[in-house]
């Protein structure tokens, strides 16, 4: 398969770069070719992501559905991804949900060759190409639009709250947020929202992080924590 021949050096063909770990990063489908040389191509590059968080875990945009799971690298150029908790809307017909969901569990390797992502699948399965995708933007938003609270936090910025007498830590990463609460953390999705921003882990446990302005809800499991109030907010 044509995108599968990544490491056999040719002149004038550039190369792949060195596999780094992909903590950090942000990425858009662009396409999935088949191993029988069969090119499958979304009708919107932002709706299919894949957010790569510190520690382990990442955030992902499956078409209609948001979930989290976690990634680990074997050795060189070798990832594995985990079980995702995704949401449970029904996509509309012509969508790759399903194909992602399915091959999900089959992805082995990756590199990076012209700032592109390839992920390619076991037994010559077939590769996904990504392409990075702007840090801070939402996915389907405007460049330029910065993900994070309604109080202006940007990608990257870590905010505190204060929830009774539990202190939150929040990271904005992509279109997702890192949480730390009692020495755990979780990593959530953005979601749709009528206003401020929400972020929704699907779990288990379930967890949800509302942020309007100053303030913000949290709820973890059955669990659900007094008002939460910014200590950077006064």
């Amino acid at each position: 398969m044509a995108l599968a021949v990544v490491t056999a050096p040719r002149a004038g063909v550039a190369q792949p770069t060195p596999a780094a770990n992909p903590s950090g990063t942000a990425w858009q489908l662009v396409r999935f070719q088949g191993g029988d040389e069969k090119v499958r191509t979304p009708d919107d590059r932002s709706k299919y992501t894949i957010d790569f968080g510190p520690d382990g875990r990442l955030a992902v945009r499956f078409d209609c559905n948001r979930g989290a799971g976690g990634w680990k690298s074997t050795g060189t150029s070798q990832i594995e991804f985990g079980p995702l908790a995704l949401t449970r809307a029904m996509c509309p017909r012509g969508s790759m949900h399903d194909q992602l969901v399915k091959h999900w569990p089959f992805v082995r390797s990756y590199v990076v060759r012209e700032r592109h992502l390839f992920l390619s699948l076991m037994a010559d399965g077939g590769i996904y190409e990504f392409e990075p995708r702007d840090a801070g933007t939402p996915v389907g938003a405007p460049a330029g639009t910065s993900v994070g609270t309604s109080a202006g936090t940007s990608a990257g910025t870590s905010v505190r709250f204060v929830c009774g007498t539990s202190e939150v830590t929040t990271r904005v990463t992509g279109d997702s947020i890192e949480l730390t609460i009692g020495g755990k953390s979780f990593t959530l999705a953005q979601a749709k929202a009528a206003s401020g921003a929400r972020y929704v882990s699907p779990g288990p446990p379930e967890v949800s992080f509302w942020n309007k302005g100053k303030v913000a809800t949290l709820t973890i499991g059955k669990t659900k924590y007094p008002e939460c109030h910014r200590l950077d907010a006064d």
